[in-house]
């Protein structure tokens, strides 16, 4: 062996043995960390960590190591939160450390870059500009004037029901993404056949699974798994298809929408984010993934929480007959309810609130980052460590909740949180739901979704009897529902029958009445 080889060699197995002794230091647990699992060298946790639904698993270890819990993803720092007091004293009352993301590397190479997009930004100026500009498009009173639509896009979707029962879970999934079609771009879809909602929701789709937790190779913690080739990597090529997709689709809608604005023929958020662009300084880009965000925001969620309802109504029956007698005491049969009889409607109102407790649409949250050391409960939080919320369990707990797997609206009448006990607003303070999130990062679009919920819940019970077909409901979240950052029911057996000839007929009336409405949004 020449000296050259034997000074190369020498070279690899130093530089190899130093690598695997800083990985090894690296994975070892911080002093005062929160309680968690034994940790193996290099890898930490990782191989407890499940490859879906970890909020599942985090729950399970409150019973071990309490509501705060530790643990290593490899070399890096992670704490869940399971209880709301943590979740109300770190993101609330401290959001200026706590308001940050870590690294994504999968989700900044489908975007081609992290400050595209709102989610995955780092929190600074580039964050609270984009936010300022969602959050004026978001405001109480614009979301009020989308009512319109709202209310049109709820008759279709009765309609649908009526006419297609058979066809109820891409009928409610048509709907969501309508609202958000024709508010943010000025047109609409009336089937959710077409080619715009089914591209987007084959990329949500794929796109919340590549976010869950565990689901893909753990390239932010080892850096060096981004370098395998391709042909190692299905997650890579999945990326870059992806990647194509999403910009092939918010550039098309952004033209489109560029075009009108030109002809005049439209009034949207994105026409007006157009009109603003001498103040708002957002290039075609930043455009094309504002309205992005807006559809991956706005879609799936609401669409989910809907089913997720549809599947509490046929567990639960009667829920849907006191949801029933509160809608007849206010409309009667004659017409169907509209925003202005929402104040009369408290048992409506609690049905909201409880299914998105009972079944949060992203249970595990989207993790935040501390920008420097912290201490909390006399447990030491690093600068850089990954935080997530477990909204699942903290809306599960046992000590907040009376039987809080079992679906009861009724928790929530005379109760804004639901709880065993009163609390008082003022001195706990909490939120009535975890599924937006919390802090500064909170979703912005908490009102826009509620009124649609308001909206379409309210006219679904007063329409439609909705049973099963017999046999035992799955709800449960490990069996029922989908993996993935969001989740939704798995397609389930439902029948949707008109309560009587006279609500079928009135189904009708009012559908043909937003007609000229709905073909003001072009297609």
């Amino acid at each position: 062996m020449s000296l050259i080889t034997q000074i190369l060699l020498a070279t690899f197995v130093g530089w190899t043995i130093h690598l695997f002794t800083r990985l090894w230091l690296a994975s070892r647990r911080p002093k005062n960390f929160p309680p968690g699992p034994r940790t193996i060298p290099i890898l930490g946790n990782l191989l407890q960590m499940p490859l879906s639904k970890a909020y599942l698993k985090w729950e399970s270890w409150t019973q071990v190591y309490g509501t705060i819990i530790g643990f290593k993803l490899g070399p890096l720092n992670a704490i869940v939160l399971n209880h709301h007091k943590h979740v109300k004293e770190l993101f609330d009352n401290s959001g200026a450390i706590y308001s940050s993301r870590p690294e994504n590397y999968i989700g900044a190479e489908v975007l081609g870059h992290r400050d595209l997009h709102i989610l995955f930004m780092q929190y600074g100026n580039a964050w609270r500009h984009q936010r300022k500009t969602v959050q004026g498009l978001l405001n109480v009173t614009a979301v009020d004037t989308m009512m319109p639509i709202q209310n049109a896009e709820t008759l279709q979707t009765l309609h649908h029901l009526l006419t297609e029962p058979e066809g109820y879970y891409d009928h409610f999934r048509r709907y969501s993404t309508a609202v958000i079609l024709a508010s943010v771009f000025g047109q609409r879809e009336d089937r959710f056949e077409s080619p715009k909602i089914q591209t987007l929701y084959n990329a949500q789709d794929r796109f919340t699974k590549l976010l869950e937790p565990g689901a893909t190779p753990p390239v932010d913690s080892f850096r060096f798994l981004r370098y395998l080739p391709e042909f190692m990597c299905s997650w890579k090529r999945e990326v870059k298809d992806l990647r194509k997709i999403q910009q092939s689709m918010y550039y098309r809608l952004l033209n489109e929408t560029k075009q009108k604005v030109e002809d005049g023929e439209t009034d949207c958020f994105m026409a007006r984010l157009i009109r603003q662009r001498e103040t708002n300084k957002f290039d075609d880009e930043q455009l094309a993934y504002l309205g992005g965000i807006f559809m991956e925001g706005g879609s799936d969620t609401t669409a989910s929480t809907l089913l997720t309802f549809v599947l509490a109504l046929i567990k639960y029956p009667r829920v849907l007959k006191q949801a029933q007698g509160e809608v007849d005491l206010v409309c009667g049969s004659d017409r169907s309810p509209l925003m202005e009889d929402f104040d009369k409607l408290p048992y409506i109102s609690a049905c909201i609130s409880e299914v998105l407790r009972w079944r949060p649409i992203a249970p595990a949250g989207v993790p935040h980052a501390v920008i420097q050391d912290d201490t909390y409960e006399g447990y030491f939080i690093p600068k850089g460590t990954i935080v997530f919320v477990n909204a699942w369990a903290v809306q599960m707990d046992e000590h907040e909740y009376e039987k809080p797997d079992e679906f009861r609206p009724e928790r929530f009448l005379g109760n804004k949180f639901g709880t065993r006990y009163t609390v008082d607003e003022e001195k706990d303070f909490r939120r009535v739901t975890y599924a937006f999130g919390a802090g500064r990062r909170i979703c912005p679009g908490q009102h826009l979704a509620r009124n649609s919920l308001m909206i379409s819940i309210a006219k679904l019970v007063w329409a439609f009897d909705i049973a099963g077909d017999g046999h035992e409901v799955d709800t449960e979240m490990a069996t029922a529902f989908t993996n993935g950052f969001l989740t939704a029911p798995h397609k389930f057996p439902a029948q949707f029958k008109p309560r009587s000839s006279k609500h079928a007929a009135v189904i009708e009336k009012e559908f043909e009445l937003v007609g000229p409405f709905l073909q003001g949004f072009k297609i």
